[in-house]
């Protein structure tokens, strides 16, 4: 069973429209109900950071049309992914190396507060290895600015 609830002030959960109220009218008072909470994040910060992939592509390459090349842009992203340290370490097929391999970015894999510090460390990893050149200051407030 699926109900939408808001948190009050007072801390009390309380449901948001009639058809989780008709819900939450079926469970007997005084009894202890154990549910598992989903917060509902926001997706569209995340398509964001694509963005910013593909912004960053552009300046990486010097050319306006770079984040249209898929490859260009997964190059990009996967290097500032492992400078941003969200990586794990895998061993060649010879077992003579290993490879940082990027994580995957997908929203749901990571938590809230592992969400937030990525896109911290993303951004300082594109100001350390992207824009460590430029002294553009329209470029710059963009960079600041993305998110």
């Amino acid at each position: 069973m699926k109900i939408n609830l808001i948190k009050t002030n007072e801390g009390s959960f309380i449901p948001c429209d009639e058809e989780s109220q008709i819900k939450m009218a079926k469970f007997k008072v005084g009894v202890i109900h154990s549910h598992d909470v989903k917060v509902n994040q926001n997706y569209r910060l995340h398509s964001k950071l694509f963005g910013f992939f593909a912004f960053c592509t552009n300046y990486y390459y010097g050319d306006m049309e770079a984040h249209k090349d898929e490859y260009s842009v997964l190059y990009v992203r996967n290097k500032l992914t492992v400078i941003a340290g969200y990586f794990k370490q895998q061993y060649s097929r010879d077992g003579t190396s290993f490879e940082l391999i990027p994580l995957s970015l997908k929203y749901e894999k990571m938590t809230p507060e592992a969400r937030q510090d990525f896109y911290s460390k993303i951004i300082d990893a594109a100001l350390k290895r992207v824009f460590d050149k430029t002294t553009d200051e329209n470029v710059l407030n963009q960079l600041r600015g993305w998110f």
